[in-house]
């Protein structure tokens, strides 16, 4: 698995750091602030400048990142600095993309009641007209883009409304969970996103004496024990499974109970203010990273954690200092500022690619 981190900043972008958003594998995009044309195109071209690009056979292989192999936008809430950018991806592709994106839609990923306070509001504000009844989140999501692009997006675009505790498969062995966290009464969420490999156990099935033809699909695919000559041989023989796990709070503070829901995750991607030396500066909800470290460190399988959602409150300095404060642990303690690329290996390696502007 390979995570780009296109922003870290909360609320506020500045020239040097845009807001919060992610990629994952060149598919998934997490989150879209109204800034994403400007910050994608300076992600790409540090993503370009990398010196080990070119050896690394992961990176190699899923190719430079482009708007138009993102197959998935998956929003936590709709906070304008976290959706604000989907009406300029959608754009973009009306100009470049429609007919590709009408054999293949890109896919929005949208929080059950996420658009409630948009329909509240829709109410107070034109009160002029009769509006008895609350819309499907994907319904009003539809119209609302409608209304920002201009035309109608439905041939283009594909709206899948999560719900609290559900998991959906999005393809090609990726699967994402949700769970509701704490930034909104409704419509707000966490994520885990899984990526499961099978892999074939090469000396084992040379040992077995299998032949490596139709037959290793035969029992790739099979439900119970295949008869090879005089022995039975079931899937879990030689195949295994390799499974990634990131986690993604979605703009919350740190939560006991939600740290449940991370408790097997390799990647953690938490939204986080810092303290700063004098401890009543903290002005705001979001935890601190005193209070992140502690819970990370209750999770076992964790091995690299990625503090974002920096306030406006301080400089990039106070942000290094901060991180350097804290002993490196059991897991790679990544500063995004700092950092481009984050990438897992299936033995749970990780390594982490500095920009270079």
């Amino acid at each position: 698995m390979i995570l780009g981190l296109i922003g870290s900043r909360g609320t506020v972008p500045t020239a040097e750091v845009s807001t919060v958003s992610f990629l994952v594998d060149n598919r998934f995009l997490f989150e879209c602030p109204s800034e994403i044309v400007q910050a994608f195109r300076k992600f790409q071209q540090n993503w370009m400048r990398l010196p080990n690009l070119s050896i690394n056979t992961r990176l190699t292989a899923i190719g430079k990142p482009k708007f138009g192999k993102i197959t998935h936008i998956i929003l936590s809430h709709l906070h304008f600095d976290h959706w604000g950018g989907v009406a300029h991806i959608i754009h973009r592709i009306m100009l470049l993309e429609k007919e590709k994106r009408t054999e293949e839609p890109l896919i929005i990923i949208l929080p059950k009641y996420s658009t409630l306070p948009f329909q509240q509001r829709m109410k107070k504000v034109f009160n002029n007209i009769d509006i008895d009844y609350i819309l499907p989140d994907d319904e009003f999501f539809y119209r609302l883009l409608a209304i920002e692009v201009g035309e109608t997006v439905r041939t283009v675009l594909r709206i899948i409304v999560i719900d609290d505790g559900e998991t959906i498969s999005l393809d090609s062995g990726y699967s994402l969970s949700a769970v509701k966290n704490s930034h909104f009464t409704l419509g707000s969420y966490s994520y885990k996103l899984e990526f499961k490999i099978t892999k074939l156990n090469v000396e084992k099935a040379k040992k077995l004496g299998i032949p490596f033809n139709k037959t290793l699909k035969r029992i790739e695919k099979s439900n119970g024990p295949i008869r090879i000559g005089t022995q039975e041989i079931s899937r879990s023989d030689i195949f295994f499974e390799i499974s990634t796990i990131l986690c993604y709070s979605g703009d919350t503070h740190v939560d006991s109970e939600l740290f449940k829901f991370f408790k097997d995750s390799h990647i953690l991607i938490h939204e986080s203010t810092y303290l700063s030396k004098e401890e009543g500066f903290h002005l705001d909800s979001h935890s601190d990273i005193r209070s992140l470290i502690e819970e990370a460190d209750k999770l076992s399988n964790l091995k690299a954690l990625i503090p974002i959602h920096f306030s406006i409150r301080y400089t990039e300095e106070e942000i290094s200092d901060c991180l350097e404060a804290f002993p490196k642990r059991s897991y790679h303690l990544i500063n995004p500022i700092d950092d481009l690329i984050v990438q897992i290996e299936s033995d749970k390696s990780v390594t982490a690619l500095k920009r270079t502007d």
